[in-house]
């Protein structure tokens, strides 16, 4: 049996957002600061910050033990709550971060709720490609009520939702984009000559995915919100209204032509559909496609990863600036050491940067220099 997905979104969404209002006017268990540090979110998502840039700062109260993302835990949930319970307590906040659990499936969820078969290596998944190049062993794009991810899914949201009303808030796993979904499925070498020679075979695809997407995304809010709990996405950003963290990580692999024909119209109906949107903008191959991306109204903040290990974001001042003369917000992985120069070479009022430091000494002191 398959998931139906006669959702009425824009119903469900008002309701969230009267809830998630409500949830963000009390304190919590863990963050007795709520209100106002939700505040500042809000005044992120719309460019009003006033007190400097919102700031996601976290470092670990016991390196010893090692905080990870505990997918090879995910087979024996008692072990997998247990063990994030303790993540949650060992985690040092500072600034406007806020205390929350991750359901986490590694890069691949969405593929997995539709019967992909993942692998698992260090603290990662992934899926081994298998459409062939006449496309015709493509899979019937849908979501079986049976299957054990998605059961897992909505059993882990419910567990952490129920335990974490009043107390802390519920990190959603990355369900991520149709396009990256379509580049696991098909292989990168495959899906680059699609974007060429079929682009319409790709089209057909994430037009098909983007209800399995959906589906997936409302019950994320369905079973957390609905029990009392509040959510964010990996990014651990608050919001009062449901938001949605577009991405294309196959856009680094394309030209603007391409990217513009098979993903900008989904990313549009991903944002639009839920109202509130941060794109992620992962490295400097993707940053090619930000001109048409700030062309886009449906998005109101973007986030920048400049590459891996989180090389300069000083490098990318320039593209910040632009992004913020556009009307929109930005969010930067930055190394620890740029956090203070770049808070002061673009405009706060629009800025937030998700950092970290080795001890919770070491952050403290980054964040009295902000202050």
């Amino acid at each position: 049996m398959t998931v139906q997905n006669e959702i009425d979104l824009v119903g469900q969404l008002s309701r969230w957002t009267a809830d998630l209002t409500r949830i963000a006017s009390k304190p919590l268990e863990y963050c007795p600061d709520f209100p106002r540090i939700a505040a500042r979110h809000e005044q992120w998502w719309k460019g009003e910050l006033v007190d400097g840039p919102l700031l996601l700062a976290t470092s670990d109260n016991n390196p010893s033990r090692p905080i990870t993302r505990r997918l090879e835990d995910l087979e024996n949930p008692d072990r997998w709550f247990d063990e994030k319970i303790k993540d949650l307590k060992q985690s040092y906040r500072a600034g406007d971060s806020l205390p929350n659990v991750r359901i986490d499936f590694g890069a691949v969820a969405l593929g997995a709720m539709m019967g992909a078969k993942i692998e698992f290596g260090s603290d990662t998944t992934w899926t081994e490609a298998f459409i062939d190049d006449d496309w015709s062993n493509e899979p019937q794009w849908n979501l079986k009520a049976d299957n054990s991810w998605w059961v897992l899914l909505q059993k882990l949201l419910a567990r952490v939702a129920a335990d974490a009303a009043g107390k802390y808030l519920v990190c959603t796993p990355d369900i991520g984009g149709s396009a990256d979904l379509l580049l696991n499925f098909r292989g990168s070498t495959g899906l680059c000559m699609d974007a060429i020679d079929a682009p319409h075979r790709i089209i057909n695809a994430i037009n098909a995915i983007y209800p399995i997407w959906r589906e997936a995304f409302c019950a994320q809010y369905r079973l957390t919100v609905e029990r009392g709990a509040g959510v964010i996405h990996w990014h651990c950003l608050w919001s009062n209204q449901p938001y949605v963290i577009p991405a294309c990580d196959f856009g680094y692999m394309i030209g603007p032509d391409e990217y513009a024909a098979t993903c900008l119209d989904d990313i549009a109906r991903q944002a639009g559909e839920v109202g509130r949107a941060v794109f992620h903008l992962d490295g400097p191959g993707s940053a090619r496609h930000i001109d048409a991306l700030l062309e886009l109204p449906q998005l109101q903040a973007i986030q920048f990863t400049p590459g891996e290990g989180t090389i300069s974001a000083l490098a990318w001042v320039d593209m910040f600036r632009k992004i913020q003369d556009r009307g929109k917000s930005v969010l930067v992985f930055c190394p620890l050491d740029e956090v203070v120069e770049l808070s002061k070479r673009v405009d706060p009022a629009r800025l937030a940067m998700i950092f970290s430091a080795p001890t919770p000494k070491i952050l403290d002191e980054t964040i009295h220099k902000l202050r």
